[in-house]
């Protein structure tokens, strides 16, 4: 059986949960194309629900590579050297434990993610965000490609493209599509409407939670992952 294949499916159970319908008085009278707001609602949901998953545990999903290759900037102009992320990007697939940047040929982790307030006060093999950009500390010695993992954004939602989505959480995406709809004032229902939207998100955050862990063992204590110690791009 198919579940909550693709946008079409999505927004039908859109109005099942809102009781609404693509000629709902409550969104027609507001003269904004019924679909428009909708399918803005459904892709904003998916991507709230994507964030979700991966912040509960999903750290296997979702993940791409890319090739890192020509820096700009200079230490002595910029502070350390950047890249533009890729346009899919939703954030790093590393943790405290484990760098977002390997070396492709070996697997070998290079460097340590900073928070933004913190680089002026390192230099060599460190990274972090600004911007829409990925930088690297100051005397982080470029040599060779490095490759970036990161979890990609969901791609715009189709009608008859089916979702790249854990079936099992699907009813997340439409469930965050409600939540975030609660916000316009064509929404009917009340504080009645609102209180079943907020409860129905609850429950499938819960059940997401207990499903999520796919492992049989339980969780382990790691010691952090070696980098190497120079600062060079190896």
């Amino acid at each position: 059986m198919s579940v909550l294949t693709d946008r079409a499916s999505l927004a039908r159970a859109f109005y099942r949960l809102t009781a609404t319908s693509a000629d709902s008085p409550a969104l027609t009278e507001w003269d904004v194309s019924t679909l428009e707001a909708l399918y803005q609602f459904l892709q904003y949901g998916a991507w709230d629900a994507q964030a979700w998953l991966i912040d509960g545990g999903l750290a296997d999903r979702w993940v791409s590579a890319y090739t890192l290759l020509s820096w700009s900037g200079t230490d002595s102009s910029d502070g350390g050297k950047y890249q533009a992320l890729p346009s899919d990007f939703l954030r790093l697939a590393g943790d405290d434990y484990r760098s977002a940047i390997r070396n492709p040929a070996t697997g070998l982790r290079w460097g340590k993610e900073v928070d933004f307030p913190d680089r002026w006060s390192v230099r060599g093999r460190h990274y972090w965000l600004q911007d829409e950009n990925l930088w690297i500390a100051r005397a982080a010695q470029t040599n060779g490609a490095k490759v970036l993992d990161y979890h990609h954004k969901l791609a715009t939602l189709a009608d008859g493209t089916t979702v790249d989505f854990p079936s099992e959480h699907r009813s997340l995406i439409v469930a965050y599509a409600a939540d975030r709809a609660m916000g316009d004032s064509w929404l009917p229902g009340g504080m009645e409407m609102q209180a079943k939207i907020t409860a129905n998100l609850k429950k499938l955050q819960r059940e997401a939670h207990r499903r999520i862990r796919r492992t049989s063992g339980p969780r382990k204590m790691r010691n952090a992952q070696r980098t190497g110690a120079t600062h060079w791009m190896t």
